[in-house]
């Protein structure tokens, strides 16, 4: 891998200009065989003095594009009437140091960065953003976007975005400012219709950002999640039925003690008409708990006993007699 590093300074005040220009730029670059980034900075003290850095996969494909005519038409966005003082404009060539024990498993990512960049940006299922300290999201990819219903979250807060354990489990590692892109944090956000997702994530805390990236559990844990969730709400369903039935019985055990009390009392009134029972030898009336006499058939009726009519042999005899002289 090389690095071409390209320097100019701008000297004639029009150095707005080529800011605008290069973000305004056609991106021909991109499409240059060995081509792999490009970064453009400006100097912290001088902002007039530019820096050009595009990192290619070796030097042929460097030398290859700048003697091309793409590269010619690149600079025809270059604004009219700019100078330059030829004093500054120096072109580099460097070629990274590399050999046994010194290349590393993430130079090859690193390598990859424009690919990686524009993969993070449309993928529908690793999960990526840029937030500040304060948790005000800057960017969020298509993924984050499609999980709360392709919404814009650009000026919103994270924090919102999460169960509230997770949330503060954010704010600590930011606040804190860890560094720990190699740790990974299990995060559940509050996605679309409030349903968790849960993300396997890592996080990149720097003074002035965080970057957080995640992707869905594998496969055995999802099924293993869906499962727990379908064994909550089966639960949930258990718990109201015997709730139900709890209140049901409650009512029949109510039920059942009034109508034991009523038991207790009409056993209570016959066991006081078996005991004492005083009736009038005159009219034949009963005297009552109230020393009040009364017919026996109202006593009775009053007191909700039922009664069963019919004949003595003496009296059936007597009136068989009378309907039949």
């Amino acid at each position: 891998m090389v690095v071409a590093l390209s320097r100019f300074k701008v000297a004639n005040g029009r150095e707005g200009d080529v800011r605008d220009a290069f973000l305004n730029r056609p991106g021909l670059v991109e499409n240059a065989p060995g081509f792999l980034g490009l970064e453009v900075f400006t100097d912290a003290a001088d902002p007039s003095l530019f820096y050009l850095i595009t990192r290619w996969t070796d030097p042929d494909s460097f030398r290859r594009w700048h003697a091309g005519p793409d590269h010619h038409r690149a600079h025809q966005g270059i604004p009219k009437g700019l100078k330059l003082d030829p004093s500054f404009t120096q072109l580099l060539t460097l070629d990274r140091i590399s050999g046994p024990g010194t290349y590393m498993p993430a130079d090859g990512v690193r390598d990859s960065a424009f690919l990686i960049s524009e993969f993070l940006h449309r993928s529908a299922s690793v999960h990526w953003l840029q937030a500040r300290p304060d948790g005000v999201i800057v960017v969020a990819n298509e993924a984050f976007r499609n999980m709360f219903a392709g919404q814009s979250l650009e000026g919103a807060l994270v924090w919102p975005l999460l169960t509230e354990p997770d949330a503060a489990n954010l704010r600590g590692a930011v606040s804190q400012a860890r560094r720990e892109p190699s740790r990974g944090y299990r995060l559940n956000f509050i996605g679309r219709d409030r349903m968790p997702v849960t993300l396997e994530c890592h996080i990149d805390v720097q003074p002035d950002w965080f970057a957080l990236i995640g992707e869905p559990l594998h496969e055995d844990e999802t099924r293993l999640q869906l499962e727990l969730m379908t064994l909550n709400n089966r639960l949930a369903v258990e718990l109201r039925e015997n709730d139900r039935k709890a209140k049901a019985l409650r009512h029949a055990k109510a039920r059942l003690e009034k109508a034991l009390i009523e038991l207790t009392e009409s056993q209570r009134l016959l066991t006081n008409i078996q005991e004492v029972f005083p009736i009038c030898m005159g009219c034949g009336k009963v005297k009552n708990q109230e020393s009040k006499w009364e017919a026996v058939v109202e006593y009775f009726q009053r007191n909700n006993l039922l009664l069963s009519h019919g004949y003595c042999p003496n009296c059936y005899q007597k009136e068989m007699e009378k309907l039949d002289p």
